[in-house]
């Protein structure tokens, strides 16, 4: 269901190759009609674009007298905007190679899916990945509906100019949050297809250690269906390793600019926090809880996005390297599976999976936090740039 949802957001935006159906997705005059569908959306966003940058926000707002404020406002919009564009762009110039990419990731699905046997921890990882898509699900709303109470909040003469800047900026809101869903539920299904392998491995780890500890000989039998199992988890594996390769590479650009988006609006929702917090902004109890829950939807998706990173890439080999290494002591096995598990190793250890933003650095759980104290450096040079101007005013 809740895969269903996420996809029927990503249609609605446009941000889907083509229509699916039956687990295929549709040719001929469904796609011509989707594909006019997403140009005629492209269409009336671009036209939009004007409305983001209403004259009053920089005359009659709360931002009126406050420069940093204005230069935060067009950056976060900027950033929003580049991403947004990126996303169309990339559905127009790389659908072929979309729709290759999303077939081969059914098809890798499919095949993952009978390793289950409906066992407790099949059960459990399909709860916990349930669990993962739920928290998206509840991020995306929580994060449109506080932005959209938030804009309301911003007061003005101006009606009209008030009405189209909410109505754009929410639209805008609707599509890059979509954007940053649709990549996040990508590669939960990815990581899930992964964890599905593990889950498969460690149960051939644990029967061939019952028979090490019962049995004093590996019968024939028993030595070809365990090599039979042990190469179709490395095939899938392995596949699971270059879609993701696939994805990030793809995906390359759209996830940078969404990144870059995202450290524009920490620092700027940082920023506006110090200035609510010194009482140098005029605010409500209520938009006050509104912009504390702004931060916490921004935060909770930031993390949500950098776990699933840090799962599908480092943690993924990590994990099963650790996993390998339990065969290791293992001695009724055949030389044919240990070969084949010396192959599994060396691919591990040759073909590490890491997401470098453009080539030039990697994103995981320790660039993430660094990320967010350079955030923090650069609020404080805002705060004390803004402290310097209001000294000079005075004198």
């Amino acid at each position: 269901m809740l895969l269903k949802s996420f996809y029927a957001y990503g249609l609605v935006c446009g941000l889907v190759p083509a229509p699916l159906k039956h687990g295929k997705f549709l040719q001929g005059r469904s796609q011509k009609c989707y594909l006019l569908y997403t140009a005629c959306l492209h269409g009336v966003l671009l036209i939009l674009l004007p409305c983001t940058f209403p004259e009053y926000m920089y005359s009659e707002s709360y931002m009126s007298s406050n420069l940093v404020l204005q230069w935060a406002f067009n950056l976060t919009n900027i950033t929003r905007i580049l991403a947004m564009i990126s996303g169309g762009l990339m559905m127009w110039f790389k659908r072929k190679k979309l729709l290759g990419l999303s077939e081969n990731l059914l098809s890798h699905c499919l095949k993952c899916r009978k390793l289950e046997d409906h066992t407790t921890k099949y059960i459990t990882l399909w709860k916990r990945i349930r669990g993962l898509l739920a928290q998206m699900f509840f991020v995306v709303h929580l994060t449109l509906i506080v932005s959209l109470l938030i804009l309301m909040k911003i007061g003005t003469d101006q009606c009209f100019n008030n009405t189209a800047m909410i109505v754009v900026h929410i639209t805008q809101f609707i599509y890059v949050v979509i954007m940053m869903a649709g990549l996040c539920v990508i590669l939960v299904i990815l990581h899930w297809q992964s964890e599905r392998v593990h889950i498969a491995l460690k149960d051939l780890c644990l029967l061939l250690n019952h028979e090490e500890r019962n049995s004093l000989v590996l019968s024939e039998n028993k030595a070809r269906k365990s090599l039979k199992i042990l190469r179709n988890l490395f095939q899938l594996y392995a596949e699971n390793q270059r879609l993701i390769r696939r994805v990030f590479g793809t995906l390359d650009i759209p996830i940078a600019l969404l990144l870059l988006k995202m450290f524009v609006t920490n620092v700027n929702l940082v920023y506006h926090g110090v200035q609510f917090g010194s009482a140098s902004i005029e605010t409500s109890n209520y938009t006050k809880i509104l912009g504390q829950w702004v931060i916490i939807s921004h935060y909770w998706n930031a993390i949500l996005l950098m776990n699933v990173v840090d799962d599908v890439t480092r943690g993924s080999g990590l994990k099963m390297g650790i996993l390998l290494r339990q065969f290791s002591h293992l001695e009724l096995v055949k030389r044919g599976f240990q070969l084949e598990l010396e192959i599994f190793s060396d691919y591990l250890r040759c073909h590490p999976v890491a997401y470098k933003v453009c080539g030039l650095f990697i994103i995981n759980r320790q660039t993430s936090l660094v990320y967010f104290f350079y955030v923090l450096v650069q609020v404080l040079v805002l705060v004390q740039f803004d402290l310097k101007n209001k000294c000079e005013d005075r004198h």
